[in-house]
């Protein structure tokens, strides 16, 4: 099976920009505004981990995407919108055989007038089930290792083999490893994930209750998003127990189009505020500091709202503009 190998004067060193690696589940988000399909056919990458790579190229990382695509026409589109905001795509592999995932976020009106986001899995039209995710295999994680660049943050959002062995060699190399699940199945895997990571962030709506935390020192810092109530977060240091929750709440936005995708910029904020350092420097940062890189990703994702789509500001403001944006939030609402 090829694997596109990027060339010496393709690899990046910490000195420039800050690097990002990362694995999971990258789809084609294809956005449908209101009940008729015909009005909007906006199609962007998307899936968290694919978010999430993309507003750090957009905020000025080197993105470094690792995953396979088939060669058809939703690859085609996912691949355009990344390479439009400078991901770098050297590590995503197309197959013949192979098919893209695509998720159907539909944007509709609420009985209540309040706007909602929904995913759906079949063709609009046709009503064919879309293509699904499929994990990117050990084997291949083993074969592009020594191609991948040294990076500040290695991000996965899927507990399978091949991301957990990427994962674990990223960290060795010195890499911050965060992990976001979707779910949590199999516990030995989900736990070989959590011991292996430096941050860990999940949704109280899908992972009802905190999973156990392993007994060492991993993860450093475990996120629990709660909607519009905000986040809960709490920390170790250097013990096999956490401290208690420390609660932060959501920030309002001035105007609600869409909450989808507000989880990835909140990722990817926090990514971007405590990332550019290494796993050794991480595990040493202080709480003030965590709370700051929590609160600017919680200033991100209340300016997503205002826009439709996953990643909405990226498509209508300047990297600037937001900066700009979520500076004006955070000076509003001091944190105490």
């Amino acid at each position: 099976m090829p694997v596109l190998t990027p060339s010496p004067a393709q690899k990046h060193s910490k000195k420039s920009a800050p690097i990002s690696v990362g694995a999971g589940f990258l789809a084609l988000d294809w956005l449908l505004v209101g009940k008729n399909p015909v009005r909007s056919t906006k199609r962007s990458a998307g899936g968290s981990f694919g978010n999430v790579m993309a507003i750090l190229a957009y905020m000025g990382w080197n993105s470094f995407p690792v995953a396979r695509l088939g060669t058809d026409t939703y690859a085609k589109s996912l691949l355009e919108d990344l390479l439009e905001f400078k991901v770098k795509t050297d590590f995503i592999q197309r197959e013949g055989k192979g098919t893209t995932p695509v998720i159907i976020v539909r944007v509709d009106e609420a009985p209540d007038g309040s706007q909602r986001s929904r995913f759906e899995w079949r063709h609009p039209t046709s009503g064919e089930r879309l293509p699904s995710h499929r994990p990117y295999p050990r084997f291949l994680a083993q074969s592009i290792a020594e191609d991948l660049p040294e990076a500040n943050v290695f991000y996965f959002d899927r507990a399978e083999p091949g991301s957990l062995w990427l994962a674990t060699e990223m960290r060795q190399k010195g890499a911050v490893v965060f992990f976001e699940p979707s779910s949590y199945k199999n516990e030995k895997i989900f736990t070989a994930c959590m011991a292996v990571s430096d941050i860990v962030k999940y949704s109280a709506e899908r992972i009802l209750e905190p999973p156990v935390t392993p007994n060492c020192p991993s993860p450093r810092l475990e996120i629990q998003t709660l909607g519009v109530r905000g986040l809960r977060f709490r920390l170790k240091e250097g013990q096999s127990k956490p401290r208690p929750w420390r609660h932060l709440p959501a920030f309002s936005a001035s105007s609600i189009k869409d909450t989808t995708g507000c989880g990835d910029w909140c990722s990817a904020g926090l990514i971007h505020q405590l990332g550019n350092t290494s796993h050794a420097e991480f595990r040493h940062l202080d709480e003030a500091s965590i709370i700051d890189g929590l609160r600017f990703g919680q200033a991100l994702a209340a300016i997503n709202c205002r826009f439709e789509g996953a990643r909405g500001p990226m498509y209508a403001i300047n990297r600037s503009e937001l900066l700009v944006e979520a500076k004006k939030i955070l000076q509003c609402n001091p944190y105490s």
